[in-house]
């Protein structure tokens, strides 16, 4: 919210100063902007302090009208934690975030395993018709596969939909879904 909060007024600001009737300065963001710019802003949100201290530093921060404004004598925000409150509050968020993100890697593993080995559909793209020894199938999932011997076979169908199975001993076959021959297959590359 503060990254939007100054955002907002830094567009706004420029806008501001150039409506300003007859030269009259800047009267701070409440005075400024209406209360739907407010809400969105978050400026009803601060506190008074909160509140001057923006102004104040909008005011020396920019030229208004052609002169530099000098910020009232505001005294600096209090920090509201100590310097090892502060370095607790990171470790304990920098702790969470990797146990999420952990977490998030667990669960991606685990779902790869669960489905590595199972059959699938997909379709060879770029054109098929059939197999002459160690032919490359790129599919539309984006995997890669090469046949594992020398058998051919000619497809003449139109239908590129393919079938993957692992055998007994862990190895590959393809089937072409319209006619059901098959070919012994190995990955290249898979997408999980």
């Amino acid at each position: 919210m503060p990254k939007l909060l100054v955002s907002l007024v830094l567009c706004l600001l420029p806008a501001l100063v150039q409506a300003q009737p007859g030269g009259g300065g800047f009267e701070g963001l409440a005075a400024e902007m209406t209360d739907q710019e407010r809400a969105a802003a978050g400026i009803d949100g601060l506190s008074p302090e909160q509140q001057e201290y923006l102004d104040g530093w909008l005011r020396s921060r920019f030229e208004l009208q052609g002169s530099v404004v000098t910020a009232p004598d505001v005294p600096p925000l209090e920090p509201t934690l100590s310097a090892a409150e502060q370095e607790q509050a990171i470790a304990v968020e920098v702790e969470r975030r990797v146990e999420v993100e952990l977490a998030a890697a667990r669960q991606a593993e685990q779902v790869r395993e669960q489905t590595a080995d199972d059959p699938f559909e997909a379709s060879v793209t770029g054109g098929f018709n059939g197999w002459s020894g160690k032919t490359v199938f790129k599919l539309d999932n984006g995997e890669v596969w090469r046949q594992r011997n020398d058998k051919v076979y000619r497809y003449l169908g139109d239908d590129p939909r393919v079938s993957f199975r692992r055998g007994l001993l862990g190895l590959w076959r393809m089937t072409v879904v319209s006619t059901g021959v098959s070919v012994a297959v190995a990955p290249v590359s898979r997408v999980n």
